[in-house]
């Protein structure tokens, strides 16, 4: 048994193909197929069994990945005793929900490869249940996600089964995202009876499942679209509105030179909060270099919070 064998099933079991694999680690297919069978006659049971989603463990297969997480992580740290903190090294994958990745995701790359020169982070965007799902499959070694607080329970129920840990990074609140010549623009507090008749830009089904949760029933279709730059683009043309939690406006250049703005609904910004958690599978190994992001997440997290609250004081004044 080899630690690259280990590596190989790891591979396999995130991507449910043993072709996709393979170009992970430049080898062709037969190639790692016969890394993982040399693998499974050594073990004498076999590793994964073939679905029509594609790939998946066996019972005795998920011991086995289980394990070899366990293996790869603690490698991986031996290989960080004695290092500086600025000479960690390794491979790190993060999956973010659309509303922290449009706010985060620009300054987390920044400052990781500002001090990790000998790391490597891969930062995708994903939808809040698919964040879940994919730490808990092991696509991602974290995930950063949220929902609405009424449904605290039931999520981290969910959380629970799938064994993943959850520590909450933000309180937020919803919002309407306008544009600035935008009707609604001028109100500072905006009535849910005031939104029938606008016209919403449906991102991924994230508004229109807002609108229900809230009560909304606009009379004009949305428009829907299936990216973020999009979004706000058809927001400051004034086009359309989009109802978001607030953390969607931070460090965007839309909302700094005042081409969208933020406005409360009322019964609804004071009263339906939400909170955003970091996830990871809590029967991993956390890396020092995972631990190191951890901190950043949070970090950056506090200080957008911080200037957020100091700008809108300033505002206010």
């Amino acid at each position: 048994m080899r630690i690259e064998q280990l590596q190989h099933v790891i591979e396999i079991d995130n991507k449910k193909s043993i072709s996709k694999a393979a170009k992970t680690f430049f080898m062709s297919q037969p190639q790692l197929s016969h890394s993982v069978k040399t693998l499974e006659t050594e073990l004498g049971y076999k590793i994964f069994r073939r679905n029509k989603e594609g790939l998946i463990p066996t019972a005795q297969g998920k011991e086995v990945l289980k394990l070899a997480r366990e293996i790869i992580n603690n490698v991986e740290e031996m290989k960080t005793i004695g290092s500086r903190e600025g000479d960690l090294a390794g491979n790190l994958s993060l999956t973010l929900e659309p509303a922290v990745f449009n706010a985060f995701a620009s300054q987390l790359v920044k400052r990781f490869y500002n001090m990790y020169h000998n790391a490597n982070l891969m930062i995708t965007e994903d939808m809040p249940l698919s964040v879940i799902e994919n730490v808990a499959n092991g696509t991602c070694a974290l995930g950063v996600t949220g929902w609405p607080d009424e449904q605290d329970e039931t999520r981290k129920q969910l959380l629970d089964a799938q064994n993943i840990a959850y520590h909450d990074v933000l309180k937020d609140y919803f919002g309407l995202m306008v544009g600035d010549r935008h009707p609604l623009s001028q109100k500072e507090v905006i009535t849910l009876r005031d939104l029938e008749d606008m016209t919403f830009v449906d991102y991924n089904g994230f508004t229109e499942s807002y609108l229900r949760m809230f009560g909304i029933k606009p009379k004009k279709p949305s428009i829907i679209v299936y990216n973020r730059e999009v979004l706000k683009s058809v927001i400051a043309a004034n086009e359309g509105i989009a109802i978001f939690p607030r953390c969607f406006s931070f460090n965007d250049i839309y909302f700094q030179q005042g081409l969208i703005k933020i406005r409360g609904i009322e019964k609804v910004t004071d009263q339906v909060k939400m909170t955003m958690y970091l996830l990871y599978y809590r029967a991993g190994h956390l890396s020092p270099l995972t631990k190191q992001l951890i901190r950043m997440i949070i970090e950056i997290t506090r200080e957008n919070i911080l200037r957020s609250l100091a700008y809108h004081a300033h505002r206010t004044v």
